[in-house]
């Protein structure tokens, strides 16, 4: 894959354009918040409670005064950030998963893969959402990195899917006999031939995944399984704001609106990655 490649596909270039736009404000207001606005996003000014977009306040302000464009750039500290995490933790775990089963077989196949059944069996939000209610009732403080483990422990058992159906495809291969006979540990092969063959499937699911979590995790912000106040949050943002509909409607609109185009931005850019890795990606990334 060269530039010529990312220019010529069109979803990958406005994905990566999406991506990077957001990831520029990200890094400059978890910098200095200030370079990109006056105010502070924790600021109750009742005075200024629920003022139209304006070019004062270009978001508007919500029922507290705050302005909705500054404690949206906030939130893309964790907003943005987090999904990376869960969906390093779940590949990890899911790839390690699904190397183990795949290659070895056997009753350790048949063992790994019932116990991926049984978290398949539950729809993953409700149970990610169950886990984040008990583990962080208990730990406000730790909320936010216990509702991001929520998503990992129920989000693993997708990439153990992939990786083992992978593997079975190649670690029958000529080439892998021939290592066998060579000479080469269990653990060789597995470094030198196996994983070669995950990369291009690992990163496609990946980038397609990241904007999964970024709509599972707002999820759980919304029901306040995020950060404890007065941290911003998108998901929590709009929850807050649909109190005061239909005459504030700028407090919930925009925030779901930068929600949805972090998402839409690594789903293009994963559907353009799948065209150019791979196409025939497309079945197994959609399991």
């Amino acid at each position: 894959m060269n530039l010529k490649d990312i220019i010529k596909n069109m979803n990958l270039t406005v994905g990566l354009i999406i991506i990077l736009s957001f990831l520029v404000l990200t890094i400059i207001s978890t910098a200095d918040l200030h370079i990109l606005t006056p105010y502070n996003p924790n600021q109750l000014n009742f005075s200024q409670a629920n003022l139209p977009p304006s070019s004062n306040h270009i978001f508007g302000t919500d029922q507290e005064g705050r302005d909705v464009f500054t404690r949206s750039l906030a939130a893309l500290r964790i907003d943005f950030s987090i999904p990376f995490l869960i969906v390093g933790i779940s590949m990890i775990i899911g790839t390690i998963i699904g190397i183990l089963s795949g290659f070895f077989g056997g009753l350790l196949d048949e063992a790994l893969m019932r116990i991926t059944d049984i978290f398949l069996a539950f729809p993953g939000i409700l149970l990610a959402l169950a886990i984040s209610e008990i583990l962080g009732s208990t730990h406000l403080s730790l909320r936010l990195y216990l509702s991001a483990l929520a998503l990992a422990i129920v989000n693993w058992p997708i990439y153990a899917r992939l990786v083992r159906a992978q593997i079975l495809q190649v670690k029958n291969m000529p080439y892998i006999t021939l290592a066998k006979v060579a000479g080469l540990n269990n653990f060789q092969i597995i470094k030198k031939h196996i994983i070669p063959h995950l990369v291009s499937l690992l990163l496609v699911y990946t980038t397609l995944d990241v904007g999964t979590i970024i709509l599972n995790y707002s999820i759980l912000a919304f029901f306040g399984l995020g950060a404890p106040p007065p941290t911003p949050e998108l998901g929590r943002m709009v929850y807050d704001g649909l109190s005061a509909l239909p005459q504030n409607w700028w407090s919930s609109i925009f925030p779901a609106i930068i929600i949805t185009l972090m998402a839409l931005g690594y789903s293009l850019a994963g559907d353009g990655l799948r065209d150019i890795l791979d196409p025939r990606l497309g079945e197994r990334t959609n399991v």
